[in-house]
This record gives structure tokens, sequence and C-alpha cells, in this order.
């Protein structure tokens, strides 16, 4: 890698970082917790699970969609009041544990990795799904063995590419190291979902696996002469591609939608593996300070069919999990899929008890690998 290449990935990250931490700053002065809609003004009207309820929502557009879109049904549908505090999901854990008999949220946002560490800190409790009417339509597929809360929704980690730029569709990882391709390449940090997930796809198309990652970090420095942008989180790699700074790289499908409602030329690849599935569930703590029956109704709301739709809806484009939801014909012009069914067919999961582990030592890693 040369001294410009170095220095370009290098700033590129900061800015990522600089992105990240501002848009978490602003919503985290952001009040979520007015009262909206019919039901919240009278929170205590007959109703007997209303009043305010913590939970956790993600920096960015998944904030967004609880605040905008989700809590206004929410407060509809219970008389539920939702305050939504964005976080990570390894902070989100991290401030539950610091104090577990009083923790800052009553229901966590979790994927499926995170799920695995809350669960084995015993941390988050069963979801009683015969108190949750709309567990009844969430996909059989995307209910936990574990006993804990249906997935809420999901995302699938995709090969984007400039369709000005690629003449030639790709179908495999590969493409990335292909010497005749003609086009700059995007990676993100490994401490997102998306990262982490892309590494594990492309070992596993160089034939490795979740226990053997050797092969993506051999392809990441095979193909590190031709990377413009190291993204500090996925929003910031999304802005390379707007920018034209990147051509290829990992994203999320949603982020691919995104971008080609605002008119940018891309498309999302139709690889011979099919794509990897991020997973999310809204799972309730151990202790929440607002009762089970309160988190147990914002819960059930959000899996209800009109908090779906906003979930599946322009501009968020996220994966639902209730069936009877229609999708918007974006999906289905860009990635060919029309339900959730489909989605599920079209993706596969990632092995996140074997990733966990790994995954500090990865991050480290790969860190040192793109600034070397």
């Amino acid at each position: 890698m040369n001294q410009r290449l170095i220095s370009r990935v290098s700033r590129r990250s900061v800015l990522g970082a600089g992105l990240f931490l501002g848009a978490s700053w602003a919503l985290k002065g952001c009040d979520a917790s007015t009262p909206q809609g019919p039901a919240a003004t009278d929170a205590d009207g007959g109703d007997s699970v209303g009043g305010e309820l913590v939970v956790a929502s993600f920096p960015g557009t998944t904030d967004s969609l609880f605040r905008e879109g989700l809590a206004p049904v929410v407060a509809d549908q219970t008389g539920v009041r939702i305050s939504a505090q964005p976080l990570l999901a390894f902070e989100q854990i991290a401030r539950v544990k610091a104090s577990p008999n009083n923790p800052p949220f009553d229901v966590l946002i979790l994927d499926d990795g995170q799920n695995a560490i809350a669960l084995e800190e015993d941390l988050i409790q069963p979801f009683p799904a015969d108190q949750s009417p709309n567990a009844s339509d969430v996909v059989p597929a995307f209910l936990s063995a574990q006993g804990l809360a249906p997935i809420f929704y999901a995302q699938g980690i995709v090969l984007a590419y400039n369709t000005e730029r690629v003449q030639t569709p790709p179908t495999s990882w590969d493409v990335m190291l292909d010497p005749n391709l003609n086009a700059q390449l995007g990676l993100v940090s490994l401490n997102s979902i998306l990262g982490t997930s892309f590494m594990v796809e492309l070992a596993k198309a160089r034939g490795g696996s979740e226990s053997n990652i050797e092969p993506a970090f051999e392809a990441v420095a095979e193909m590190l002469p031709r990377v413009n942008g190291v993204a500090a989180n996925p929003g910031a790699l999304l802005t390379l591609f707007q920018q034209g700074e990147v051509d290829v790289a990992p994203m999320w499908h949603n982020d691919v939608l995104n971008l080609v409602d605002r008119g940018v030329p891309l498309a999302i690849a139709d690889l011979e593996t099919g794509i990897a599935a991020a997973r999310y569930s809204l799972n309730i703590v151990k202790n929440p300070s607002a009762g089970l029956d309160r988190a147990v109704a914002y819960v059930d709301a959000m899996l209800s069919p009109e908090a779906q739709s906003q979930v599946v809806g322009d501009p968020y484009f996220y994966i639902p999990s209730n069936s009877t939801v229609p999708f918007p014909p974006e999906l289905t012009e860009t990635m060919g899929i029309s339900s959730v069914d489909d989605f599920i067919a079209l993706a596969h999961n990632l092995d996140w008890v074997t990733i966990n582990p790994q995954r500090a030592e990865w991050i480290e890693r790969f860190n040192q690998t793109v600034q070397a």
C-alpha cells in the first residue's frame, strides 16, 4: 500500500468515526418521550400498561425509525410512551451489565451475536409469547429457539456495485480480487456487524469459515492497493458511495435501496453464495423498571402489522418479521423478493457463537492490516 493510499484510508476512517459520533450525540439530544397519538395523551385512561418505557435503539436510521415511525404506533396501540436511547448493541449490554438490578433500559435491540452474549451473561429474560397476539404472525424461522423475543427485523449483507463503472454484474465476492476490475473498492470496520459478516462471507468464498478466517485476511491484504476507503461504520460507507469515492463494497441491502432512490447508479450483486442475514430482536432485560407487562405490550406492538409496515416501508426497507405485511416494490425490483419467506430462502445466518470469542482479535488485526 503506497503512502498516498495509507493517508487516504486513514482520513476516511477518521471521517467515518466523526460522522458516527456526531450523529450519535445529535440523536441523544432528541426527546423521544413526548406523548404521541391519542392513546399517549391519556395513558392512564383505562389502559393498564400505559406509561413511559425506556428502550434502546441504534444510532442513525434505526433511531429515526423508532422516533418518527414506531413511537406513534406504540402509543396509539398501548398508551406506552417510549424514550429511545441510541446505542450500539455492545454498548447496551455493557450498560445493563454495569447495573443489572437497576438497568438503564427496559428493552434492548440486539443482533444475534450480542443476544448470545446477553443470554450467557443472564441479562435478558424469556419472552411470554402467549401474551403477545402479534407473535402468532411472525414467520416461524424468526421465532427464538431459546424462548427469547421473536426477530423484529432483518438486514441482508450484500455486495453493492456502481453499474456505470462495473459493466459485468459480479457473481462472487472474489470480484474484489479481480486485477482486471477497474473500480475503487470500499471496506468497513469490523466493529460493525456488516464488516464482521463481510469477512466471514469472504473467508467462506475462499474456503474458510467462521472458525477459519485466515483466507479473508489474505484476501484483504491482496485487495488493499485498490481500496479507496475504509469506513468506520456503514453510514460513512454509504457516504463514500454517494460521493463516487467507492464503486464496489459490502453494504446493507437497505442502504443500497436508499441510494438508488437518490439516483445513485447502484445494484446488488446476485451472488452464487446468496447473502448473509443480520437479525435483530427486542429482548426484555431481567429487571425492567417499567414492569414486565409494559415491556411485553411494547414488543407486541412492534410486531404488529402497523409497526412492521413502517419497518419495511420507504425509506427504511428493513425486512419485517410479520408475515402479513406487504413488501414495497423496491425490494422486488432490487432483490427479487416480495415476502419474508423470499428473504429467508435467499439469506443464510452466521454462526455467532463461534464468531464472538474471536471478534475482538479480528477487529484489532483488521485495523492493523488496513493501516499498515
